[in-house]
Protein backbone atom coordinates (compact mmCIF):
# COMPACT_ATOMS: atom_id res chain seq x y z
CA UNK A 1 0.00 0.00 0.00
CA UNK A 2 1.25 3.35 -0.75
CA UNK A 3 1.95 5.31 2.04
CA UNK A 4 -0.87 8.47 2.72
CA UNK A 5 0.29 12.04 0.79
CA UNK A 6 1.38 14.55 3.12
CA UNK A 7 -0.68 17.67 3.52
CA UNK A 8 0.77 21.07 2.79
CA UNK A 9 0.12 23.64 4.90
CA UNK A 10 0.63 27.45 3.53
CA UNK A 11 2.42 28.82 6.77
CA UNK A 12 0.97 32.24 7.30
CA UNK A 13 -0.42 31.59 3.54
CA UNK A 14 2.15 31.74 0.56
CA UNK A 15 4.22 33.95 2.62
CA UNK A 16 7.16 33.33 0.67
CA UNK A 17 5.77 35.53 -2.39
CA UNK A 18 3.24 37.26 -0.64
CA UNK A 19 2.05 39.42 2.63
CA UNK A 20 2.26 37.13 5.56
CA UNK A 21 -1.25 36.42 6.67
CA UNK A 22 -3.19 38.79 3.86
CA UNK A 23 -5.84 37.79 1.41
CA UNK A 24 -3.50 37.78 -1.36
CA UNK A 25 -1.18 34.93 0.84
CA UNK A 26 -4.40 33.40 1.28
CA UNK A 27 -5.29 33.07 -2.46
CA UNK A 28 -2.01 32.61 -3.81
CA UNK A 29 -2.13 29.42 -1.67
CA UNK A 30 -4.95 28.19 -2.75
CA UNK A 31 -3.78 28.77 -6.24
CA UNK A 32 -0.43 27.05 -5.32
CA UNK A 33 -2.51 23.79 -4.31
CA UNK A 34 -2.00 23.74 -0.56
CA UNK A 35 -4.10 21.42 1.38
CA UNK A 36 -4.59 23.85 4.03
CA UNK A 37 -3.89 27.23 4.84
CA UNK A 38 -2.32 28.66 8.63
CA UNK A 39 -2.99 31.86 9.98
CA UNK A 40 -2.16 33.17 13.37
CA UNK A 41 -4.44 34.37 15.88
CA UNK A 42 -4.39 36.92 18.76
CA UNK A 43 -6.67 39.52 20.39
CA UNK A 44 -6.31 43.19 20.04
CA UNK A 45 -7.30 45.77 22.19
CA UNK A 46 -10.53 46.20 21.58
CA UNK A 47 -11.46 42.43 22.03
CA UNK A 48 -11.87 41.78 18.24
CA UNK A 49 -9.86 38.98 16.72
CA UNK A 50 -6.99 39.53 14.22
CA UNK A 51 -4.92 37.88 12.47
CA UNK A 52 -1.31 38.82 13.47
CA UNK A 53 1.87 36.51 14.17
CA UNK A 54 3.67 39.05 16.54
CA UNK A 55 2.82 40.24 19.56
CA UNK A 56 3.68 43.92 18.19
CA UNK A 57 3.83 45.61 14.40
CA UNK A 58 7.52 46.23 15.04
CA UNK A 59 8.82 43.90 12.30
CA UNK A 60 5.66 43.98 10.23
CA UNK A 61 5.52 47.93 9.83
CA UNK A 62 8.24 49.51 11.92
CA UNK A 63 6.02 50.55 14.85
CA UNK A 64 5.89 49.46 18.52
CA UNK A 65 2.18 49.12 18.42
CA UNK A 66 1.32 46.12 20.93
CA UNK A 67 -1.53 44.08 19.66
CA UNK A 68 -3.31 43.26 22.92
CA UNK A 69 -3.60 46.78 23.49
CA UNK A 70 -4.48 48.70 19.84
CA UNK A 71 -7.87 48.31 18.61
CA UNK A 72 -8.34 46.44 15.41
CA UNK A 73 -9.21 48.87 13.00
CA UNK A 74 -6.11 51.00 13.82
CA UNK A 75 -3.80 47.72 13.70
CA UNK A 76 -5.31 47.29 10.28
CA UNK A 77 -4.39 50.85 9.28
CA UNK A 78 -0.75 51.05 10.74
CA UNK A 79 -0.06 47.54 8.65
CA UNK A 80 -1.39 48.73 5.46
CA UNK A 81 0.54 52.19 5.15
CA UNK A 82 3.41 49.38 5.09
CA UNK A 83 2.29 47.18 2.72
CA UNK A 84 1.48 44.78 5.74
CA UNK A 85 -2.04 43.19 6.56
CA UNK A 86 -3.75 42.92 9.37
CA UNK A 87 -7.12 41.18 9.11
CA UNK A 88 -10.01 40.80 11.49
CA UNK A 89 -10.42 36.83 11.37
CA UNK A 90 -13.82 37.01 10.88
CA UNK A 91 -12.77 38.72 7.36
CA UNK A 92 -10.02 35.57 6.77
CA UNK A 93 -12.47 33.06 7.42
CA UNK A 94 -14.92 34.94 5.34
CA UNK A 95 -12.54 34.85 2.53
CA UNK A 96 -11.60 31.32 2.88
CA UNK A 97 -15.04 29.68 3.78
CA UNK A 98 -15.55 27.01 1.04
CA UNK A 99 -12.57 27.39 -0.20
CA UNK A 100 -9.56 25.89 1.64
CA UNK A 101 -9.09 24.47 5.12
CA UNK A 102 -7.50 26.35 7.81
CA UNK A 103 -4.91 25.81 10.74
CA UNK A 104 -5.67 28.48 13.31
CA UNK A 105 -2.37 28.75 15.79
CA UNK A 106 -4.00 30.77 18.60
CA UNK A 107 -1.13 32.93 20.22
CA UNK A 108 -3.47 33.81 22.94
CA UNK A 109 -3.23 31.72 26.25
CA UNK A 110 -6.72 33.87 27.25
CA UNK A 111 -9.87 31.26 27.43
CA UNK A 112 -11.41 34.06 25.55
CA UNK A 113 -9.94 33.46 22.24
CA UNK A 114 -11.87 30.28 22.22
CA UNK A 115 -15.23 32.45 22.45
CA UNK A 116 -14.29 34.71 19.74
CA UNK A 117 -12.94 32.43 17.19
CA UNK A 118 -16.44 29.99 18.00
CA UNK A 119 -18.64 33.52 17.36
CA UNK A 120 -16.45 34.21 14.49
CA UNK A 121 -16.93 30.78 12.65
CA UNK A 122 -20.44 31.36 13.40
CA UNK A 123 -20.67 34.64 12.01
CA UNK A 124 -19.48 33.63 8.48
CA UNK A 125 -20.75 30.03 8.61
CA UNK A 126 -17.27 28.63 8.12
CA UNK A 127 -17.23 25.08 8.51
CA UNK A 128 -15.42 24.07 11.99
CA UNK A 129 -14.88 20.61 10.50
CA UNK A 130 -12.56 22.55 8.21
CA UNK A 131 -10.59 23.60 11.45
CA UNK A 132 -7.19 22.89 13.08
CA UNK A 133 -7.39 24.98 16.29
CA UNK A 134 -3.60 24.83 17.26
CA UNK A 135 -3.11 25.19 21.03
CA UNK A 136 -0.47 25.85 23.04
CA UNK A 137 -1.86 25.26 26.13
CA UNK A 138 -3.76 22.07 27.28
CA UNK A 139 -5.83 23.96 29.81
CA UNK A 140 -7.52 25.60 26.81
CA UNK A 141 -8.37 22.15 24.72
CA UNK A 142 -11.60 21.19 27.36
CA UNK A 143 -12.73 24.92 26.45
CA UNK A 144 -12.71 24.65 22.68
CA UNK A 145 -14.72 20.93 22.48
CA UNK A 146 -18.12 22.30 22.82
CA UNK A 147 -18.31 25.51 21.13
CA UNK A 148 -16.02 24.23 18.02
CA UNK A 149 -17.44 20.98 18.07
CA UNK A 150 -15.99 19.29 14.60
CA UNK A 151 -12.64 21.10 14.63
CA UNK A 152 -9.78 19.26 15.50
CA UNK A 153 -7.57 20.03 18.27
CA UNK A 154 -3.88 20.63 17.25
CA UNK A 155 -1.02 20.17 20.33
CA UNK A 156 1.29 22.94 19.24
CA UNK A 157 3.95 20.91 21.21
CA UNK A 158 7.41 22.79 22.24
CA UNK A 159 8.68 24.81 24.79
CA UNK A 160 5.97 25.48 27.49
CA UNK A 161 3.60 23.33 26.08
CA UNK A 162 4.49 19.34 27.16
CA UNK A 163 3.12 16.47 24.63
CA UNK A 164 2.01 14.55 27.67
CA UNK A 165 -0.50 17.12 28.85
CA UNK A 166 -2.29 17.48 25.58
CA UNK A 167 -2.20 13.56 24.85
CA UNK A 168 -4.11 13.11 28.14
CA UNK A 169 -7.09 15.72 26.34
CA UNK A 170 -7.25 12.96 23.85
CA UNK A 171 -5.56 15.08 21.28
CA UNK A 172 -4.05 13.04 18.19
CA UNK A 173 -2.83 15.94 16.04
CA UNK A 174 0.68 17.05 16.86
CA UNK A 175 2.94 19.88 15.45
CA UNK A 176 6.38 19.15 15.67
CA UNK A 177 9.76 21.35 15.41
CA UNK A 178 11.69 20.55 11.79
CA UNK A 179 13.97 19.48 14.45
CA UNK A 180 12.24 16.99 16.06
CA UNK A 181 10.67 15.01 13.44
CA UNK A 182 12.80 12.26 13.73
CA UNK A 183 11.40 8.97 11.72
CA UNK A 184 11.98 7.61 15.32
CA UNK A 185 9.62 10.20 16.86
CA UNK A 186 7.06 10.35 14.14
CA UNK A 187 6.54 6.22 14.17
CA UNK A 188 6.54 6.88 17.83
CA UNK A 189 3.50 9.43 17.90
CA UNK A 190 2.00 7.31 15.10
CA UNK A 191 1.68 4.41 17.38
CA UNK A 192 -0.34 6.45 19.72
CA UNK A 193 -2.61 7.34 17.25
CA UNK A 194 -1.68 10.83 16.13
CA UNK A 195 -1.36 12.42 12.83
CA UNK A 196 1.79 14.58 12.80
CA UNK A 197 2.59 17.63 11.23
CA UNK A 198 6.42 19.78 11.19
CA UNK A 199 6.71 23.18 10.76
CA UNK A 200 9.78 23.58 8.55
CA UNK A 201 12.81 25.47 9.66
CA UNK A 202 13.03 27.42 12.98
CA UNK A 203 15.26 26.28 15.97
CA UNK A 204 18.39 24.70 15.26
CA UNK A 205 18.20 24.71 11.57
CA UNK A 206 19.80 27.42 9.62
CA UNK A 207 16.71 28.95 7.91
CA UNK A 208 13.86 30.68 9.26
CA UNK A 209 10.84 29.61 10.34
CA UNK A 210 8.94 27.79 7.87
CA UNK A 211 11.60 27.99 5.34
CA UNK A 212 12.49 24.84 3.74
CA UNK A 213 14.12 23.29 0.53
CA UNK A 214 13.72 20.35 -1.20
CA UNK A 215 16.02 17.54 0.07
CA UNK A 216 14.81 18.59 3.58
CA UNK A 217 11.34 18.08 2.55
CA UNK A 218 12.43 14.91 0.96
CA UNK A 219 14.10 13.70 4.25
CA UNK A 220 10.73 14.47 6.71
CA UNK A 221 8.39 12.51 3.91
CA UNK A 222 10.80 9.79 3.93
CA UNK A 223 10.32 9.72 8.15
CA UNK A 224 6.51 9.26 7.35
CA UNK A 225 5.55 12.97 8.26
CA UNK A 226 1.81 13.84 7.59
CA UNK A 227 1.92 17.48 6.66
CA UNK A 228 3.90 20.55 6.09
CA UNK A 229 4.14 23.67 7.89
CA UNK A 230 5.77 25.50 4.56
CA UNK A 231 6.35 29.29 3.64
CA UNK A 232 6.14 28.12 -0.38
CA UNK A 233 3.27 25.74 -0.91
CA UNK A 234 4.57 25.62 -4.38
CA UNK A 235 8.12 24.16 -3.23
CA UNK A 236 5.63 22.01 -0.84
CA UNK A 237 3.99 20.54 -3.45
CA UNK A 238 6.35 20.03 -5.45
CA UNK A 239 8.40 17.99 -2.90
CA UNK A 240 5.34 15.79 -2.07
CA UNK A 241 4.39 15.08 -6.26
CA UNK A 242 8.08 14.11 -6.69
CA UNK A 243 8.50 11.99 -3.53
CA UNK A 244 5.21 10.00 -3.72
Amino acid sequence: MSPARPWVIAHRGDSAHKPENSLAALDSAIAAGADAVECDVRIAGDGILVVSHDADLTRLAGKPAVVEQTPADDLARIAEAAGASILRLSAFLDAARGRTRLMLDVKSLDPAVIDGIAAAVAETGFDPGDIALGLRNADLVGAARAPLSGARILALHGGGAPLDAFLSQGVDLIRLWERDATADTISALKDRGCTVWTTTGGPETDRAVGDSHMHGLATLIAAGIDGLLVNDPVLGRRAVDATL
